[in-house]
């Protein structure tokens, strides 16, 4: 695993963990945060609403580009400037976070950005529910970012490794997951379309598809749901469906 994909992991899971419980909105660009000087929309890796946090990954270039010049790193460290300030304007707390950077060193600064969230949340005017709720997550986050941060300083580059491979089991189980819900769905469906009274068609019968138009049916293969019916319609096109998922969409014929 390269260095910049495996701090890139492990920043992903560092996140993950600490904020745990919290919504996350990833490659964001909020109505606000646009740029007055071009009035192009910038952009937020990932924006946690709930704590009024952001983060923005600095310090890499897309695969492929060169080393930037002066000037476009000026233009770059520029958009950083307005996009803190506007992020600030709204009441949001943004964490420049370099990826490629000494670990505890951006530890240090996203703790300290936790801590001012934790502080503006206190004396804002949000409602007191909100903050009861709010208030005690942003402690108990900055509390597993700070007790991540001493595990880190006894070996970061060992802590980084394992890290990073947390981020790849973390994502082999959502795959999975979302796999099995997936199946999990389809099975519903199959389920509900087999229990579903189907009408019943007969070969050489005219019907009405209601996108393909009239039609005569040529052949109907096995039975119930997972029948095929096929139809020659009037366009002289011939088309085969499953019974259940066209069931609804072809009636009889004159």
């Amino acid at each position: 695993m390269s260095g910049i994909y495996l701090n890139m992991n492990a920043w992903q899971e560092i996140q993950a963990r600490i904020f745990d419980g919290f919504i996350v909105q990833s490659n964001v660009s909020p109505a606000w945060l646009i740029n007055p000087a071009t009035r192009r929309k910038l952009k937020l890796d990932r924006l946690y609403p709930e704590a009024a946090i952001a983060v923005r990954n600095v310090g890499l270039t897309a695969k492929g580009q060169g080393r930037q010049s002066d000037w476009e790193l000026l233009e770059e460290q520029q958009r950083d400037i307005t996009r803190q300030e506007l992020c600030k304007i709204n009441g949001v707390q943004l964490i420049l976070l370099d990826p490629l950077d000494d670990p505890l060193k951006q530890m240090d600064g996203l703790i300290r950005v936790m801590s001012r969230a934790s502080r503006e949340l206190a004396q804002s005017s949000r409602p007191d529910k909100e903050k009861k709720k709010w208030m005690p997550a942003l402690g108990a986050a900055r509390d597993r970012a700070t007790a991540l941060r001493s595990r880190m300083a006894k070996d970061p580059e060992q802590v980084m490794a394992v890290l990073a491979e947390g981020w790849r089991d973390r994502e082999s189980g959502l795959a999975s997951s979302l796999q099995a819900a997936s199946e999990e769905a389809a099975q519903r469906s199959r389920t509900k379309a087999r229990s579903r009274k189907l009408p019943t068609f007969q070969p050489e019968q005219r019907v009405e598809h209601s996108h393909f138009g009239p039609g005569v049916i040529t052949k109907i293969e096995g039975t119930g749901a997972e029948a095929k019916i096929s139809v020659l319609f009037d366009a002289s096109q011939e088309r085969t469906f499953l019974m259940h998922l066209v069931a609804d969409k072809l009636s009889a014929g004159a």
